[in-house]
């Protein structure tokens, strides 16, 4: 196998697993490589990508009408531009050999790669003769050193060879597996431990992991003393405390599984304040639509994050502390009210959110109140303050609707107007239709329509979320893609897009938009999903 760059290309297509053998391969890592990839079955993730909701849209030929038919050396120009021919032939040709367990590590200092793969001896023996052959022609060749270590060949590429730029990896393989790296003694270890301990292959379902040490990476971001101010943001936010992130999927044959988990050191500080992690309930209400397109449950302390932001401001820049006690009083004198004691008090921290199909989709959010009776009166007394008037009036227009006032904030297009309302259960915020459907819905003495209740969305998230979790959500994407569809048809969006396109140069041809499939014809392809948040004892999953 040959050359950093060749694998680089290609890096986010290869993928990862967690199962418990006697030696994962994942174990080999060296501790610079611990930001990796990882794919348990080359093969059978991408045999089953293409069975999947979106390895079917993909191959559909109106949505490939619509991508411009890319052809076979378009796609190449793609990934390979400015290589020759001979590179990507040889490149091609090893990356057909990497048909079960791949795992690819980077060292993020330097950009090494690391590879740790199944792979048959005799293709090992083809891939170095491969490399022998590419060697006669690239322009740039690179030498060859072969040594042995235990009875085991190791191989030393040598990339500009007497130049100042020179580079050196080695290459090892041990019963059926493939090691790449850029030190001699990893390469060295690994062939040790593989020599004692015999890899016990993945089985089950093809899975892709993802592992990425967020503490190393913000902390090779903010080296040296330019970068000291944004370290002390980040700190105060509470970003630096993420220690790693890791990702799971796994394709089954009817669904995808999704797992992720936030290492977290501190939960309570800076931007983590906002979460309230004590577990949420689907409530029973009335005003959720019979067949909702969407639907979300969760939990966030506003005022616990309105509490936290003096510390987070003393952190980050001490200067910027009395100007927010400074803005503070200001607003407290020209309203009347106290920011936190008249409004954040009385809120709740459960909401509900929800969105009705259809191409101009009404989505409402709505937060449950502690004391709705002091939140509205604190509202009020805000608007009101004479000093208010006039900035209310050029940003505001104020309707009742059913003994309840809806606050609508002005918007220079009808379609994207928004607003607020008030409850005795819940503050409200969406489009002004889907608000007074709420309020209609609330003040109706008839028995609440629990028609929801039968909906494969609600069945679903009572089948699937965990009884620990603070948020959770559900979504049709049948009945979500007339919206998403209008959106992306957009003239304004459509313009931005081809802009963008052609500033970047790229040799795929930009979408062709008068071919964009209709919406009945993408939503075929697809489901209804469920996601949920819950906070354990390493962050969050």
């Amino acid at each position: 196998m040959s050359l950093r760059t060749k694998f680089s290309a290609l890096s986010l297509l290869l993928a990862l697993p967690f199962a418990s053998f006697a030696l994962q391969r994942t174990d080999l890592l060296p501790p610079q490589g611990q930001l990796y990839v990882q794919i348990s079955n080359t093969t059978g993730f991408w045999t089953a990508l293409n069975k999947s909701s979106i390895g079917k849209l993909w191959m559909d030929q109106q949505f490939q009408d619509f991508l411009g038919n890319p052809d076979k050396e378009t796609w190449h120009a793609f990934f390979f531009d400015g290589e020759t021919k001979e590179e990507d032939d040889v490149f091609m040709e090893q990356m057909k050999m990497l048909t079960g367990e791949v795992v690819l590590a980077f060292d993020i200092k330097t950009d090494d790669i690391y590879i740790i793969a199944d792979m048959s001896a005799e293709d090992f023996q083809r891939g170095l003769l491969l490399d022998d052959q590419l060697r006669n022609v690239i322009e740039n060749p690179f030498e060859v050193i072969k040594s042995t270590f235990q009875g085991v060949e190791i191989i030393q590429h040598i990339d500009g060879p007497g130049t100042p730029e020179e580079d050196s990896s080695w290459q090892a393989h041990v019963g059926r597996t493939f090691i790449l790296g850029y030190t001699r003694e990893w390469v060295e270890q690994c062939i040790v431990r593989l020599k004692k301990e015999e890899i016990k292959e993945p089985k089950g379902n093809p899975i892709l992991n993802l592992n990425l040490p967020m503490k190393a990476l913000f902390m090779n971001s903010f080296e040296g003393p330019e970068s000291e101010e944004d370290r002390a943001i980040f700190d105060a936010l509470g970003l630096m405390g993420i220690e790693n992130f890791r990702a799971r999927i796994e394709l089954r044959d009817a669904e995808m599984i999704v797992d992720n988990n936030l290492a977290v050191d501190d939960l309570e500080q800076g931007l983590f304040a906002l979460l309230d992690t004590e577990p949420s309930e689907l409530p029973t209400v009335t005003f959720i639509p019979e067949k909702p397109a969407s639907l979300e449950v969760g939990r966030f302390d506003l005022l616990g994050l309105w509490k936290e932001i003096p510390i987070i401001l003393t952190q980050a820049d001490p200067a910027a502390k009395p100007q927010f006690d400074m803005m503070l009083a200001m607003v407290q004198q020209q309203t009347g009210i106290n920011f936190e004691q008249d409004l954040l008090t009385h809120l709740g921290t459960q909401y509900l959110a929800f969105a009705a199909e259809g191409k101009n989709q009404s989505s409402i959010i709505a937060l449950e109140l502690e004391d709705s009776m002091s939140f509205k009166k604190g509202l009020e007394s805000a608007l009101t303050a004479p000093t208010m008037q006039a900035y209310v009036a050029s940003v505001l227009e104020i309707s009742d609707f059913l003994d309840h006032s809806i606050y609508t904030i002005k918007d220079a297009d009808p379609a994207e107007t928004m607003g607020v309302a008030v409850t005795d259960d819940y503050l409200l915020y969406g489009d002004p239709e889907g608000l007074r459907q709420v309020i209609r819905s609330i003040s109706s003495e008839v028995a609440a329509n629990m028609a929801c209740e039968q909906t494969e969305l609600i069945k679903g998230l009572r089948k699937h979320v965990s009884p620990a979790a603070f948020g959770f959500g559900g979504i049709d994407w049948k009945r979500n893609m007339d919206a998403i569809m209008h959106e992306l048809a957009k003239p304004e969006y459509v313009s931005l897009i081809q802009q963008n396109w052609a500033r970047s140069g790229a040799v795929l041809p930009p979408p062709d938009f008068s071919k964009l499939p209709s919406a009945d014809h993408i939503a075929s392809f697809f489901n209804t999903s469920f996601q949920y948040i819950e906070a354990n004892g390493n962050g969050l999953h």
